[in-house]
């Protein structure tokens, strides 16, 4: 893959893996822009199975003026396991702890930005102490993962090699259920291309993983700085638990900006950027 289409003129970049916890490695991609950044480097994780064409604009537009690693999580089949580990939050937390450590970031500014799964990591880690950032911006963080029961019970039953005869079911699933497609019609291609290019395997250990997490009662730990950015018609990623994740938090400024479109745009890198600027000590 050309992974410059995902840089801004003139930035340069980087690609290798980096020492997770558990002897695990993970791919990365490091971002420089073409003039020193005014801002601390800034750690991107993805959601879970989100591949980077979902974020195509959004780096383009952050790597003007963002140093970023970007970062794929564990669950991702990028991710180089000597024994196949643990993939719960906390295990993902683990290696976000270690990536810091290996980039000597651990005890200085930085900004930790995920969506999704990634911003529902930074958050337990948060939570945990395990690490402590400048900032975290989220986007669309999971405070629990809701499933039919029906559902998991075909996860746990179903083999991953069957994984592809089901997953015409996954899909039309998640159009009807979970997608606006009013609103939103490219939110569905996005995560219909991400279920086709994830590793069997290890979506169906991570699903079930995270299918018990709630974290509610740690959110009152955190008291770094938090930005939301949330979408009031992106069913997918549960509004309102979202609006709740924010009043838990002893700092957090939340901003709708209505779509999961309009959350993963150059609208929502300006908006950040405001944030910044306008935030003296960051």
């Amino acid at each position: 893959m050309d992974f410059s289409r995902f840089s801004a003129e003139g930035a340069s970049f980087s690609i290798g893996c980096v020492p997770g916890a558990d002897n695990i490695k993970l791919f990365e991609i490091h971002y420089r822009p073409a003039n020193p950044s005014p801002f601390p480097p800034l750690i991107f994780l993805p959601g879970w199975v989100s591949i980077i064409d979902s974020w195509e604009n959004v780096l383009k537009e952050m790597t003007k003026d963002f140093e970023i690693y970007y970062l794929e999580t564990r669950e991702k089949g990028s991710a180089k396991h000597p024994v196949e580990q643990d993939l719960s939050i906390a295990s993902l937390g683990d290696d976000l702890s270690s990536v810091l450590v290996y980039h000597n970031l651990f005890d200085k500014p930085y900004i930790l930005f995920g969506s999704s799964l990634g911003g529902t990591v930074i958050l337990d880690a948060m939570s945990k102490m395990k690490v402590s950032p400048t900032m975290a911006v989220l986007i669309g963080p999971n405070a629990e993962f809701q499933a039919p029961r029906y559902w998991l019970w075909i996860i746990r039953m179903v083999p991953p090699i069957l994984f592809y005869f089901i997953k015409p079911l996954a899909k039309w699933y998640m159009k009807k259920k979970y997608i606006n497609m009013e609103a939103d019609p490219k939110q569905y291609e996005k995560y219909a291309r991400a279920l086709d290019q994830g590793n069997p395997s290890r979506m169906r250990r991570s699903a079930l993983n995270c299918s018990k997490y709630k974290i509610w009662e740690k959110l009152g730990n955190i008291h770094q700085k938090v930005l939301i950015f949330t979408g009031s018609q992106d069913v997918l990623h549960g509004y309102e638990n979202t609006v709740k994740i924010a009043e838990l938090l002893p700092n957090c400024e939340l901003v709708d900006l209505v779509t999961n479109a309009r959350t993963h745009s150059v609208e929502m890198v300006n908006q950040l950027r405001s944030f910044l600027k306008e935030d003296v000590n960051v």
